[in-house]
């Protein structure tokens, strides 16, 4: 939930509604941060254009894009 309110702080008030009501949106952020977290890691001793670094982020990208969209449905 960090991450996700770290990326969305104008929303953090709802992320903690939706993370404490919702098994699937607590579970959409569970899987940002870790994605997140390492491609935190990844970035940090790799090369910005390796292939897994790329891969990583556009997991963060699609994950931060469903967030999104359930943020949206609940306003």
């Amino acid at each position: 939930m960090k991450k996700a309110i770290e990326r969305f702080p104008d929303q953090a008030d709802l992320i903690g509604r939706l993370v404490g009501q919702s098994e699937t949106f607590r579970s959409l952020c569970e899987d940002h941060q870790l994605a997140v977290e390492t491609l935190d890691g990844l970035t940090a001793r790799r090369s910005m254009d390796d292939k897994i670094v790329h891969e990583y982020r556009t997991l963060v990208e699609d994950l931060e894009m469903d967030i999104a969209s359930a943020l949206n449905k609940m306003r």
